[in-house]
């Protein structure tokens, strides 16, 4: 397994920078996340909303070259384990996030992690179920945030569905990919309602792979149970980004399921889910349980050894 240090953060997505590492398809590599951005606000003390710049606190880490991969091509990302430090850290920024009114005065609060639970105070706890928020390819040109907006490249999306058991797929946009990850939590609830969660640093472990001529538009996620696609829009819109999943969602089940688009109509009026994503944009998951389709499939492979 190969290591990429904590050192090599940054707070873009960029192709024209040096790989910190080149790796095969298929190979494993551990990824540690800084806690650096979030130190520098703690060292602060009381003057801590002083020292923040939110264009500087959700580092990652890399970029990762992958051999043989070219545009038009995917990246497949298997988590494999996610490790967190013994704390996390919370925030009410004033006017960052959707209850931040709530709240009448700025906190910053470091929170414990033991015992797979993170610790609000002395009585009040919730599990440790850690997940990657921030992660993707370099942009064919520029540079691409890695606070917001996201991009079908890259992004902090923050989705709990990346997590350990999960593949996410995204499409290469420049030749080895360049691929980082970053922004670790250790619980966050769906949407990121207060646009922070239990942010952490700590190390992601993946597996990095590539599927040849799979001309992706948008990511996907793949886990043992569903199959997610992903709808972006502009922040606040997310009717269109609810529509962009359902189209990306329908066109997976007509062009690559081949089901008919009647069939894949009625099939999403009755099985498929809508969720929101994080809100550094509109995001929406559209998500199908894969045994909806396993029956399908197996009829098919019988259907191919008989002919």
């Amino acid at each position: 397994m190969r290591t990429v240090s904590a050192e090599r953060y940054t707070f873009e997505f960029r192709p024209d920078v040096e790989p910190v590492l080149r790796v095969k398809p298929g190979e494993v590599v551990r990824f540690e996340t800084s806690p650096a951005p979030a130190e520098r606000l703690f060292a602060a003390g009381d003057g801590w909303l002083d020292a923040l710049d939110t264009r500087r606190i959700n580092a990652v880490t890399g970029p990762v070259y992958i051999e043989g991969v070219e545009p038009g091509d995917a990246v497949s990302v298997e988590v494999l384990e996610i490790e967190t430090l013994d704390w996390g850290w919370n925030a009410n920024i004033p006017g960052f996030g959707m209850l931040s009114d709530n709240v009448r005065q700025p906190l910053l609060r470091r929170l414990p992690i033991r015992d797979g639970l993170v610790w609000v105070n002395e009585a009040l706890s919730v599990p440790v179920e850690p997940m990657i928020g921030c992660l993707g390819l370099a942009p064919a040109r520029g540079a691409t945030s890695t606070l917001a907006p996201p991009f079908p490249w890259a992004g902090n999306y923050d989705l709990k569905q990346i997590r350990p058991g999960s593949t996410i797929l995204f499409p290469a946009q420049v030749r080895g990919g360049l691929f980082s990850l970053g922004d670790l939590h250790a619980a966050m609830g769906d949407g990121e309602a207060t646009s922070v969660s239990i942010e952490c640093a700590g190390a992601a472990t993946v597996r990095l792979g590539m599927r040849k001529g799979l001309d992706l538009q948008m990511p996907r996620i793949e886990t043992p149970e569903r199959l997610y696609t992903i709808g972006l829009a502009e922040r606040g819109n997310y009717p269109s980004a609810r529509r962009h999943a359902s189209d990306q969602m329908f066109n997976y089940l007509t062009e690559e399921r081949r089901l008919t688009p009647e069939d894949a109509y009625i099939l999403f009026s009755a099985a498929v889910d809508l969720s929101f994503g994080g809100p550094a944009g509109a995001v929406v998951l559209a998500g199908v349980p894969l045994d909806a389709l396993a029956a399908r499939d197996a009829i098919g492979e019988t259907e191919g050894r008989r002919a």
